[in-house]
């Protein structure tokens, strides 16, 4: 490893230049890694090798192997050091059902890119292939470098990982071995089902309009707690990180509550992913979020406001009308005009 250290403080001095390119995505440089068990399906992707002599599908790998994916670029430290780690859990488990895709997020040519390869001293026995517009990244979310991403035999992302410190492999290696057994994990997050992610599959069908619900408190992205008021017309916004269909619809929510705002409809915006994902909750909103507030629900503990929703997926709507009964409500997104019609109906009956 002495030998590696030196051969990369010369290739990382080489490689640095580019870490002022438009599309580079930054390396995570300082704090723990964040790691975050979050039980979601994996988007698919196909994409060719650094040679371009072969395409790569996650789909060739579902249903026979576990797969880790690690996204990295030739100027990030930490990417080029966690990778011959990467290769050794990889030769330790690949007999037993271990895939590993590597997936370079740079603009650079493949000679390039090579060419930083051979100078650490790194040969990935593995697919290595090109991301370089980043679209397999933002499929998988990433924002910083180095990610690490577990995906079950089922195509289930069981593990993601931002950062590296010298040890992560062990968590890997622990998380690679109890897929490669019999037990599996329960699904309590996300899955697509017919243009929405489907999460805690389990409990009562979606609330119909009618129904009257007792209203929790529910967290917010500041770690205090409100209780919405059933007084006012309440609209509220199921979705998650994960949630292609989500961010799609993020922009006409939010253009709806500035149509609305003044005339006495509350927004909100729930998401139902981890607890530890609400650090990039709060940069996905304070990015992307428009202004609107977001509560943070937790669909494991079976009582939050998605449970007593009957919220099964996302993205859903539910409008509340006055004494916190339903007055609309709707799972997959698209439904903007029939949710502006009622809105106007229910502001106007007031």
């Amino acid at each position: 490893m002495k030998t590696f250290s030196v051969l990369f403080a010369a290739v990382y001095l080489f490689a640095s230049g580019c870490r002022g390119a438009p599309d580079a995505l930054q390396e995570k440089t300082s704090g723990d890694t964040v790691v975050v068990d979050v039980n979601a399906r994996a988007p698919g992707f196909a994409a060719r090798t650094l040679d371009g002599d072969a395409t790569v599908r996650l789909a060739d790998y579902v249903g026979t192997h576990v797969v880790l994916l690690e996204f990295w670029s030739i100027f990030c430290k930490s990417c080029l050091e966690e990778m011959p780690r990467i290769e050794a859990v990889y030769e330790k488990y690949k007999d037993r059902g271990l895939a590993v895709i590597s997936v370079n997020t740079d603009v650079f040519s493949p000679k390039r890119i090579r060419k930083v390869l051979d100078k650490v001293g790194l040969s990935p026995p593995y697919p290595v292939i090109r991301d370089p517009r980043q679209e397999v990244a933002a499929a998988f979310g990433v924002e910083i470098l180095p990610v690490t991403v577990i995906v079950d035999k089922e195509g289930w992302i069981r593990l993601y990982q931002e950062g590296y410190r010298p040890g992560d492999e062990d968590r890997f290696e622990a998380k690679i071995r109890s897929l490669l057994g019999d037990a599996r994990a329960q699904d309590v997050t996300l899955a697509p089902r017919q243009g929405m992610t489907a999460f805690a599959p389990r409990g009562s069908a979606l609330a119909t309009v009618g129904d009257r619900v007792d209203l929790p408190p529910v967290r917010r992205l500041d770690g205090g707690s409100v209780t919405l008021d059933p007084a006012r017309p309440t609209l509220l916004f199921f979705w998650s990180l994960y949630c292609q269909p989500c961010r799609r619809d993020f922009p006409a929510l939010v253009a709806l509550a500035r149509r609305y705002e003044g005339r006495g409809l509350v927004t909100y915006a729930v998401n139902v992913d981890a607890p530890r994902l609400v650090p990039r909750v709060a940069r996905f909103m304070d990015e992307r979020g428009g202004g609107l507030p977001c509560l943070v629900d937790a669909p494991e503990d079976g009582t939050g406001l998605a449970a007593r929703l009957g919220v099964r997926a996302t993205p859903t709507v539910v409008l509340l009308d006055r004494g916190a009964q339903v007055a609309f409500a709707a799972a997959g997104g698209g439904e903007t005009g029939l949710l502006s019609a009622r809105i106007d109906a229910l502001l106007e009956a007031q």
